[in-house]
């Protein structure tokens, strides 16, 4: 296993409010540390295309996918304005789907920001070339720690390694960025983390272990993100 690179801050509310829409930094680095030209791309789980835009510009095609019509919608008709016409937006599930209905043959880079599971690795190895490339960035097991529960969809590290080399992927880097963001009060964690995520935390019973983190005294909320790049091995393991 690659040593784990580890980066901390402490952020106020008010910053990461402003950062709330950006990409992970050290994803980002990763993402702008390779080469694009003539190369085809999956963006997974692709939304309105956040990550389809970073390589978009250098690359000969990317396809986004997502199982949200009315997010590609939005998708679609950005890159209409930016006038990106090797961009396409489909309809998918990528969990369940094979890729090359998309794309028949296979892709040199798989991008995959904050949608993990074993299906997408799995597919991500049986439909990258031989070299190719995936990048990924999941929750961290200590995302919304404060809360008791954490984020349900969260990983360690190490289980991103185990699943990628299983996977037959050699992992070429591996990090854990975390930011814990600093609250006066329950209000201006509301603010932080926006009505969607308070009213399904309300619904779950994280929304008390939040409020009862703030009743001790722990009035900050820690963002934590695994973040993964492995080359795709021309003769690795692929489960069945």
């Amino acid at each position: 296993m690659v040593t784990t690179v580890r980066r901390e801050r402490h952020i106020p509310a008010g910053q990461a409010m402003r950062e709330h829409d950006g990409l992970n930094a050290m994803f980002l680095e990763e993402l702008h540390r390779e080469d694009y030209r003539h190369r085809t791309v999956v963006d997974v789980g692709t939304g309105t295309g956040r990550v389809a835009w970073v390589v978009a510009p250098r690359a000969h095609k990317v396809v986004g996918v997502d199982n949200d019509e009315r997010r590609l919608r939005e998708a679609r008709a950005y890159a209409a304005i930016r006038g990106f016409n090797r961009v396409e937006f489909v309809l998918g599930d990528v969990e369940t789907t094979p890729w090359s209905v998309w794309h028949r043959e296979p892709f040199d880079f798989v991008l995959s920001n904050l949608i993990m599971s074993e299906a997408i690795v799995f597919r991500a190895g049986k439909h990258l070339r031989p070299e190719g490339k995936f990048i990924l960035c999941a929750h961290h097991t200590d995302h919304w720690r404060e809360t008791g529960e954490g984020s349900h969809h969260a990983f360690s590290d190490e289980e991103v390694n185990d699943l990628l080399v299983a996977n037959g992927f050699e992992v070429e880097f591996l990090g854990v960025d975390k930011t814990i963001v600093g609250c006066e009060s329950l209000l201006e964690a509301e603010r932080v983390l926006g009505p969607t995520i308070v009213k399904k935390w309300v619904e779950d019973g994280r929304w008390e272990g939040l409020a009862d983190s703030f009743a001790q005294r722990i009035r900050e909320i820690t963002l934590s993100y695994v973040v993964a790049k492995a080359r795709k091995l021309a003769h690795g393991p692929v489960k069945a």
